[in-house]
């Protein structure tokens, strides 16, 4: 085997160590690998010469930035697993606008507000009772005409959803993951994929911090770090390995 040209970035696959289960296979924009030791020069003698270089602390960090965004990212922060069905109370609004003195239509199911027996909604500011409509249904239309008016107004009111859930609890941290990246070479004289190379980690911990940014225009991509670990009983914390095609 030739020498090789690497110009791809990584998948990462992430296996949770607890459960078994892979949380992610991640296309990234970034897989980084940094190593650091700590080094020290022994130096002895007449002039104080430098005789050897004591070095000890051997340590391996991952970084990763996906093109994707998961849930699972945030979980994996966070120490819990994701709640396929997650329960949570949101705030949504609607405006109503007036057209020739009559509101366009708008209604809302009970089951879908937060207590539904004595519903509320804000308006304007000012919280107000819901009127139950037959058939069980909320017409904030003739609502919001009978307290405002024919004018435009923004609607506020609390409801329940439903989806995928990730509990951000004081209590919790990271657990332990599989982390493997695999990237592919070629060769230098033909130009053509000649091997995958896989860089593995049996045992990493992943970051606690997180930076979760949304921005007008850009596209968010997550980032996580995972700090090395050494299986007990072992020296060894990874392995490279290149794997002829």
């Amino acid at each position: 085997m030739g020498k090789i040209v690497i110009h791809d970035t990584a998948d990462v696959t992430i296996t949770d160590l607890n459960t078994g289960k892979v949380v992610l296979n991640a296309e990234a924009q970034l897989a980084q690998i940094t190593g650091a030791i700590s080094e020290e020069d022994l130096k002895g003698g007449i002039g104080n010469r430098k005789l050897y270089k004591i070095r000890t602390d051997k340590e391996v960090n991952l970084t990763m930035r996906s093109a994707i965004a998961d849930v699972e990212y945030w979980a994996m922060t966070q120490g819990v697993a994701v709640d396929q069905a997650g329960v949570a109370k949101v705030t949504d609004s609607v405006l109503l606008k007036a057209v020739d003195n009559t509101f366009t239509t708008y209604t809302i199911a009970v089951a879908d507000l937060v207590e539904a027996d004595g519903a509320k909604v804000t308006i304007d500011g000012v919280q107000t009772a819901v009127p139950i409509a037959t058939g069980g249904i909320i017409d904030l239309t003739a609502l919001v005409a009978t307290l405002t008016g024919a004018t435009d107004v923004q609607v506020f009111f609390q409801k329940e959803v439903t989806g995928k859930s990730v509990k951000i609890d004081s209590n919790k941290f990271a657990g332990k993951y599989k982390v493997e990246m695999r990237t592919i070479a070629y060769d230098l004289d033909t130009a053509q994929v000649t091997s995958d190379i896989y860089f593995l980690f049996p045992e990493t911990i992943p970051a606690g911090e997180f930076d979760i940014s949304l921005e007008n225009g850009s596209v968010y991509t997550p980032e996580i770090s995972f700090s090395v670990m050494n299986p007990i009983g072992s020296s060894e914390m990874g392995e490279i390995i290149e794997v002829a095609r």
